[in-house]
């Protein structure tokens, strides 16, 4: 399930989920990054890492870890539940392209598990934004008995608004019914 990704340098866009993730599940944090102390530096750092797009022939309603979510949160089957995003939207620096990252994680009775998702945008469609095309990266993170292990997951889409936004809200209104108040 596992995949590798060639960029240029070290740096691969799964080391900058990962770093991500482990913050968010306040894991020991990875050895590339310990000088940044932000989210929003990681995710400027998206747009200085040559991405590829081969590979990316799934499509969003096949990716298993989206359905991992969805069941986890319908289920209600865990103690504690997590969620955050960030996003760039355009701003000045940004006008081309455009990345959110999004993440769930739950404390479950044995392990922790936890999802981050990158959904970036690489050509965004000056007159409407929000219809642009774009891949999706998820990263799991799980942690069970002192191991910690990652695996990566990847589609594309055509059309976020109609393509990716419905799960970004089914998961929200799921997390919200969870949510203590």
């Amino acid at each position: 399930m596992s995949q590798k990704k060639k960029t240029t340098g070290d740096l691969r866009i799964e080391d900058l989920l990962e770093e991500q993730l482990r913050r968010e599940m306040f894991l020991e944090s990875g050895k590339k990054f310990r000088y940044i102390d932000d989210w929003d530096t990681v995710m400027h750092s998206v747009y200085e890492i040559p991405i590829e797009y081969g590979g990316y022939t799934k499509r969003i309603p096949e990716l298993k870890f989206l359905k991992e979510m969805v069941n986890t949160l319908t289920s209600g089957d865990f103690e504690e539940v997590k969620r955050s995003e960030s996003r760039k939207k355009q701003m000045r620096e940004f006008t081309k392209t455009m990345s959110m990252y999004y993440n769930l994680i739950f404390k479950l009775k044995d392990q922790k598990v936890g999802y981050g998702a990158l959904i970036y945008f690489p050509e965004l469609d000056p007159k409407k934004p929000e219809r642009s095309k774009g891949i999706v990266l998820i990263a799991k993170c799980v942690v069970k008995g002192g191991g910690v292990e990652f695996y990566y997951e990847k589609a594309k889409f055509d059309d976020f608004l109609i393509e990716v936004k419905p799960y970004i809200e089914l998961l929200g209104d799921l997390y919200r019914a969870h949510k203590p108040t």
